[in-house]
């Protein structure tokens, strides 16, 4: 059976435990794998650009599903990078009001030094969180679609710890973390791929 949706997850998910009466737990071993998954990988797919971020105060919140920054700047001209301080830095870099330089993160928000004294646009490229497709249905990501392997892995793993000694758990523990590896790599290759050609020839 192909496995191209959450519906279809679900179903396989269960063909693999041989289980008919876990259809309701389904969706949390999915959920949690999908935690490991945004915890665990960083690959071109999960990074998104918003060229238009707007700064506007000392706190500003995280957007939507952010994990990680890759790169942050002001499109000011020239263009200015704002360097990341650790949030335990003196708060001498947050006092004062003028052209952001540096930004930290508190709780669920930016934190910009110094304070802003006008709105000032920014681009910021981060890792953002796979869209979920614990709920089953339709939903689907690029993940799935490329990976259902590493799903699937994934939540057997999850029902593991629900069900308890399980003899297979070895297997699916070796099968997840090639398949995180393969991701990896092929996401390095995708990259680097042409340069590491000229650079090898």
């Amino acid at each position: 059976m192909a496995i191209t949706t959450g519906a279809e997850l679900a179903t396989a998910v269960g063909n693999w435990l041989a289980r008919a009466d876990l259809t309701s737990r389904i969706p949390e071993f999915v959920a949690l794998a999908e935690a490991k998954f945004n915890r665990s990988l960083r690959t071109r797919q999960m990074i998104t650009r918003n060229s238009s971020f707007s700064i506007n105060a000392e706190y500003v919140a995280l957007p939507t599903g952010f994990l990680e920054t890759k790169d942050f700047y002001l499109n000011t001209s020239p263009k200015k990078t704002l360097a990341y301080l650790p949030s335990d830095t003196e708060s001498d870099y947050f006092t004062g009001t003028g052209t952001p330089r540096f930004y930290t993160i508190v709780g669920d928000s930016f934190r910009f030094g110094t304070v802003p004294d006008a709105t000032y646009t920014a681009t910021l490229t981060y890792y953002t969180a796979l869209t979920s497709v614990s709920a089953g249905g339709s939903a689907v990501n690029w993940l799935l679609t490329a990976h259902p392997d590493a799903y699937l892995y994934g939540a057997l793993l999850e029902a593991a710890g629900y069900l308890s000694d399980d003899g297979r758990v070895p297997m699916w523990t070796s099968a997840l973390a090639q398949v995180l590896d393969s991701i990896r790599s092929a996401d390095a290759f995708g990259r680097m791929g042409n340069a590491m050609a000229v650079r090898a020839a």
